[in-house]
C-alpha cells in the first residue's frame, strides 16, 4: 500500500494524526518492499522453509528426469498425440484443417495455435513426437517461471516461490502425466498464466496491459477454456489496473473476436462448428461436476485442501474484523464536528457515509488485492477443471489449471512471517503460526505426492469407506517412464510401420502412423465419434469402401474390431497380435496403466487379407482346412469342432490368429462357443525316420482339459505341448524319435473344458526335420 493510500485511509479517523513518511512508490503496480526494516522469522519457520525448498527442488529434478526419459519415446505417450501431429502436418502441407468431415480428416475440437506452432517449427526441425513434446516441456518451464515471478511481484520470499513451483509439479501424476505430451495443455497454461502475471503488474503501463491481453487471447487460440479466465480477468483486472484495463480488454477483443470472424470467413463457417458447436453435442456428466471432481482433488491433495480451508477461514475472519473496524471508524467520524459541517441534511449525511464506505472498501480491497486477484483465478482454475472433466470423453488432464492456479494462490495467501519492526505483537504471532502450519502441510503434501499415487476408482466403485484403502498405490516409476524393453518394442513396431505402404494402412486410433509410413493419413477414431450420427455413418461407409476396394491393405486395431467394419474384414486374418507385455501402449491417459481409472487390457491387432502360407520343400501337407471342410478329420465326440473349418472372424468370438491362410479348425465352432466339448481326429499318416510333425496350435481360457496328442495304431501316444496363447496360434514341432519311425499315427484334438477352446491349423509332415538339415 503506497504512502498516498495510507493518508487516505487515515482520513476516516476522527483524531487527525501526523501522516507517516511516504514509502517509496511501487514499480508498475508491484507492492513496495522494505528490506531494511525486516527481521528474520523464528527458527522453526526457517527450518520448514528449507524443507519445502528442498522438496520443491527435488520435484523439479524428478520432473526434469521424467521429461528427459519420455521426450524421445518413438511412438505415442498418449493416444491422441498422433492426431495432433496429423493436424500439424496438414497445416504444413497447406491442406484444410477446419472444413467438412471426410474420410481423410476430422479435426480435434480445439483451436489451432498449438498444431500451427508445431507445423512452423517442423520446417526447421523434424516434425514428430519429440518436437511437439519439446514445445510442451518449454511451456512447463515457462509456467514455473511465471509462478516464481508472480510470487516475487506479491513480495513473497524465495521459499514461497519454490512452494508454488513444487506444488504445481507435484500434480504431475494426478493430472495423468500430461504436461510433457504432444498436446496443447501446457502451452495454453503458459500463455494464460503469463498473461495474468503481466496484467497484475500492468498498473501504470499500457504496454504491459496490451501484452497481457495478447497472451491471454492466444491462450484461447490454444484451448477454448481460456474463455473462463478471460471473463474472470474482467473483474480481477479492474481491481489491480483499472486505468489500463481497456488496453487489456481491447487487445483480447481484437485478437479473439476478430480472429474468430476472420477464421469463419477463411473456413466458410466451419471454424465455429468445430471449436464450439460440436463441443455442445457432447454429454455433460453432472455427477462429475457436483462431486467427483472435488472428491478427486481432496483425495489427491488432502494436505493442501486442509491448508486452503484454513487460509480461507482465517481470511474470512480477518475480513470481518477489518469491516467491523471500518464501521466503528465511520461512526466516530459521523459523530465528530467535521460531520456536522459537511452537510446539514440527512441526504447529505447518507451520501457522505456511502462515499466513505465505498472508499474504505476500495482501499481495503487494494491492500489485499494480490490475494484476491490470485484467489479469483484459483477459483476459475477449479471451475475450468470441473467443467472440463465433466465433458464427455474428458480425462484428468482437465485438472491442470486447478492445480496450477491453486498452487499460485496458496503461495501468495500464505503469510510471510518475516517481521517488520512496526508490526504489532498480535500480528507477528498470527503470521508466524499460520506460516508454520502452512509450510508443514505443504511439506507433507510434497512428500505424499512423491510416495503415493492416487487411484480414485475404488472409491468411485465401492464408496469411501470400502474403497479408501485401495485408492492409493505406491509410486512406481515404470508406470511413468518407459522401461528399456518397452522402448525396444516401440522402436521395432515403428520400423515395422515405416516399412509398410502408408497409403494402404488404416490405424483408427493412430492416424499419424500412415503418415510415418509415407501416406497422407485418414480420419481418426476421435473424429468419427465427434461428428453427428449422419456424418458418422457417411465416414464409416467411406472407410468400408476403401477396405472393400482394396485401397486399404492393412488395418491396425487397438481393442476390439468395430462392428461396422466386420463385414468387410470377414475374409481377413490376424497378421500380428499383441497382448499383455507384448503391447506397445501409451504411458498417459486412456490405454495406459496410469491410475485413477481401470487400466486398459485390450489387445492390439494388425489385420491383413488372408494369404496362403508358403509350403517349404520336403513338406507334405496333411491338412490346411482352406477348402472349408475338415480335410479328412473326423469328429468322434461332442459338437465343439462343428462340421466345417472356420474363418479368423467368427460370430460371437474375437478374431483368431495369426494362423496359416484363411481358415482353421476351432473347438468354439458351435453355437455354444467355448462352452462346447468335443474331439477331432486326423486321418492316419506314417512318421518318416528323421522327420518331424508340425502344426499350428493355440488356445484361449485356462487350458486344463485341452490336449493335442499323436496316437499310434499300437496304442502308444505322445502329448504335444500346448503353447500359452490367447486366440493366437504358434508353431509346435515334434521331431520323430527313432523308435517311432514308420509308425502310423493320428492327431487327436481334445477339448473337454467348458471354459476354454483349442485352435489348430496346417498339419505338416517334414520328411527331414528342419533342425537336422
Amino acid at each position: 500500500m503506497s504512502g498516498a493510500e495510507v493518508i487516505e485511509l487515515d482520513s476516516v479517523r476522527p483524531p487527525p494524526e501526523p501522516a507517516p513518511a511516504p514509502a517509496p512508490a511501487p514499480t508498475e503496480g508491484m507492492p513496495p518492499r522494505h528490506p531494511s526494516s525486516r527481521v528474520p522469522p523464528g527458527r522453526a519457520v526457517l527450518l520448514l522453509r528449507r524443507v519445502v525448498v528442498a522438496l520443491s527442488v527435488l520435484w523439479a529434478l524428478v520432473i526434469a528426469l521424467v521429461f528427459a526419459l519420455r521426450v524421445g519415446f518413438p511412438l505415442e505417450l498418449e493416444w491422441m498425440e498422433g492426431g495432433t501431429l496429423q493436424q500439424a502436418w496438414r497445416v504444413q502441407q497447406g491442406l484444410p484443417v477446419y472444413g467438412p468431415p471426410s474420410a481423410d480428416f476430422v479435426p480435434f475440437l480445439y483451436t489451432p495455435l498449438y498444431p500451427a506452432l508445431i507445423a512452423a517449427l517442423g520446417h526447421v526441425f523434424p516434425l514428430g513426437y519429440a518436437l511437439a513434446r519439446a514445445v510442451s516441456i518449454a511451456a512447463v518451464i515457462a509456467v514455473c517461471a511465471a509462478l516464481w515471478r508472480l510470487c516475487r511481484v506479491e513480495d513473497k520470499p524465495p521459499s514461497h516461490r519454490w512452494l508454488a513451483v513444487g506444488l504445481f509439479l507435484s500434480g504431475y501424476v494426478f493430472t495423468f502425466r500430461w504436461l510433457d505430451l504432444a498436446r496443447g495443455d501446457a502451452l495454453f497454461l503458459a500463455l494464460v498464466i503469463w498473461g495474468l502475471v503481466l496484467l497484475r503488474e500492468s498498473e501504470g503501463s499500457w504496454k504491459k496491459a496490451a501484452l497481457a491481453g495478447a497472451l491471454v487471447a492466444l491462450a484461447f487460440w490454444t484451448k477454448q477454456t481460456a474463455a473462463v479466465f478471460v471473463l474472470v480477468s474482467g473483474l480481477a483486472g479492474l481491481l489491480v489496473a483499472p486505468r489500463q484495463f481497456w488496453a487489456y480488454a481491447g487487445t483480447i477483443a481484437l485478437i479473439d473476436g476478430g480472429g474468430v470472424l476472420l477464421g469463419q470467413w477463411l473456413t466458410e463457417g466451419w471454424l465455429w462448428t468445430w471449436i464450439y458447436e460440436t463441443h455442445q453435442t457432447h454429454r455433460f456428466n453432472e455427477e462429475r461436476f457436483r462431486t467427483k471432481t472435488w472428491g478427486m482433488f481432496v483425495h489427491a491433495g488432502p494436505f493442501v485442501a486442509t491448508l486452503l480451508v484454513a487460509l480461507l477461514g482465517v481470511g474470512l475472519g480477518l475480513g470481518l474484523r477489518r469491516a467491523g473496524q471500518l464501521r466503528r471508524l465511520l461512526r466516530m467520524r459521523d459523530a465528530g464536528p467535521s460531520a456536522a459541517a459537511a452537510s446539514s441534511s440527512v441526504a447529505g449525511k447518507l451520501a457522505g457515509r456511502g462515499r466513505a464506505w465505498l472508499r474504505a472498501a476500495w482501499l481495503g480491497l487494494r491492500t489485499v488485492r494480490g490475494e484476491i486477484y490470485w484467489g479469483l483465478f484459483a477459483a476459475a482454475g477449479l471451475l475450468v477443471s470441473a467443467l472440463g472433466y465433466s465433458t464427455q470423453f474428458a480425462e484428468p488432464n482437465a485438472f491442470i489449471p486447478g492445480v496450477c492456479f491453486g498452487a499460485a494462490f496458496l503461495a501468495v495467501a500464505l503469510p510471510d512471517s518475516t517481521l517488520r519492526r512496526d508490526d504489532l505483537v498480535a500480528v507477528i504471532g498470527l503470521r508466524r503460526a499460520i506460516e508454520l502450519c502452512g509450510l508443514g502441510l505443504v511439506a507433507l503434501q510434497l512428500c505424499f505426492a512423491l510416495a503415493v499415487e492416487p487411484i480414485y476408482q475404488p472409491i468411485q466403485s465401492e464408496g469411501l469407506r470400502a474403497g479408501l484403502g485401495q485408492s492409493y498405490a505406491w509410486q512406481d516409476p515404470w508406470r511413468t517412464v518407459p522401461r528399456p524393453e518397452q522402448r525396444d518394442r516401440a522402436r521395432a513396431l515403428r520400423r515395422e510401420i515405416e516399412a509398410r505402404d502408408g497409403a494402404r494402412l488404416l490405424a483408427l486410433h493412430r492416424p499419424w502412423w500412415p503418415i510415418l509410413a509415407g501416406g497422407r493419413g485418414h480420419v481418426g477414431a476421435m473424429g468419427i465419434n465427434d461428428v453427428s450420427p449422419e456424418q458418422r455413418a457417411e465416414l464409416q461407409g467411406a472407410i468400408r469402401d476403401r477396405i472393400a476396394t482394396g485401397e486399404v491393405e492393412a488395418v491396425w486395431i487397438d481393442g476390439g474390431v468395430p462392428r461396422w467394419m466386420l463385414r468387410e474384414l470377414s475374409g481377413w486374418t490376424v497378421d500380428s497380435r499383441r497382448y499383455g507385455g507384448r503391447r506397445v501402449r501409451p504411458m498417459s491417459g486412456w490405454m495406459s496403466e496410469a491410475g485413477m481409472v481401470t487400466p486398459w487390457r485390450g489387445e492390439q491387432l494388425l489385420l491383413t487379407p488372408a494369404q496362403p502360407r508358403e509350403v517349404p520343400e520336403g513338406v507334405t501337407v496333411i491338412a490346411d482346412f482352406e477348402g472349408g471342410g475338415l480335410d479328412g478329420f473326423e469328429v468322434v465326440g461332442g459338437i465343439a469342432f462343428g462340421r466345417r473349418s472356420v474363418r479368423s472372424f467368427s460370430r460371437g468370438m474375437p478374431p483368431i490368429g495369426p494362423h496359416g491362410g484363411a481358415r482353421l479348425v476351432s473347438s468354439a465352432a458351435s453355437g455354444k462357443r467355448v462352452a462346447a466339448r468335443g474331439e477331432l481326429r486326423s486321418p492316419a499318416f506314417t512318421l518318416p525316420e528323421g522327420g518331424a510333425v508340425e502344426l499350428l496350435l493355440g488356445t484361449t481360457g485356462r487350458r486344463k482339459q485341452l490336449a493335442a496328442k499323436l496316437v499310434a495304431a499300437d496304442g502308444r501316444s505322445v502329448s504335444l505341448e500346448l503353447p500359452k496363447t490367447r486366440m493366437d496360434l504358434r508353431r509346435v514341432r515334434w521331431v520323430v524319435p527313432g523308435e517311432w519311425a514308420g509308425a502310423e499315427v493320428r492327431l487327436h484334438l481334445i477339448d473337454d473344458d467348458p471354459k476354454a477352446a483349442l485352435f489348430a491349423d496346417d498339419l505338416w509332415l517334414w520328411a527331414v526335420a528342419p533342425s537336422s538339415r
